[in-house]
């Protein structure tokens, strides 16, 4: 079964039960119902499907399926998520200890995927996203601002993103390219 830490279910679920329209009813099911009227720990598991619900429900009413909403939000969750909670993975100067880092807070927010980086140059890196689900796209925009975000704060550098390929337009992966200044 694939899961996700509570943590990163937080957001959408507070989100949801913020707005008291009934307007959510329509994109969860009934088993995201009941996991959404219990208390949400951040370090406990939860069903990947009811993330993901959730994640697309939000999405569809607050950012009206926006790419580019999506990759702000990522940046905005990275700042406040990675400056807090997960602030040693903040390696100052080092993008590599940094990827490092990131990697091993993927793997404690997802039970499943992959994440790979290499760097063809001391101004860029390739990250690589594997075994995910494929065709979760507006994911894959929030996780590229918060890869922006994140090796932002640990250069202190302006940084650039582009999708080099998208496993939602059949790539076997998704690849994300990241660039700064010298």
């Amino acid at each position: 079964m694939l899961n996700v830490k509570g943590s990163i279910l937080l957001p959408w679920v507070k989100t949801i039960k913020a707005n008291k329209s009934g307007v959510y009813n329509d994109y969860l099911t009934a088993e995201d119902k009941a996991t959404l009227s219990k208390l949400i720990l951040p370090s406990s598991w939860y069903t990947f499907e009811t993330y993901k619900n959730c994640f697309n429900a939000v999405v569809a009413v607050e950012a009206k399926g926006s790419a580019e909403a999506c990759r702000e939000w990522g940046r905005v969750y990275s700042d406040a998520i990675m400056s807090s909670v997960y602030k040693r993975a903040i390696k100052k100067g080092d993008a590599k200890a940094a990827m490092d880092q990131f990697t091993f807070v993927f793997k404690s927010m997802f039970s499943f995927g992959k994440v790979q980086s290499e760097f063809p140059s001391d101004r860029e890196m390739i990250v690589t996203i594997e075994d995910f689900d494929p065709t979760f796209e507006v994911w894959y925009y929030i996780t590229r601002g918060w890869l922006e975000r994140f090796i932002e704060m640990c250069l202190d550098k302006p940084v650039k993103s582009d999708f080099m390929e998208k496993s939602w337009k059949g790539a076997p992966a998704t690849r994300i390219k990241v660039t700064w200044a010298a």
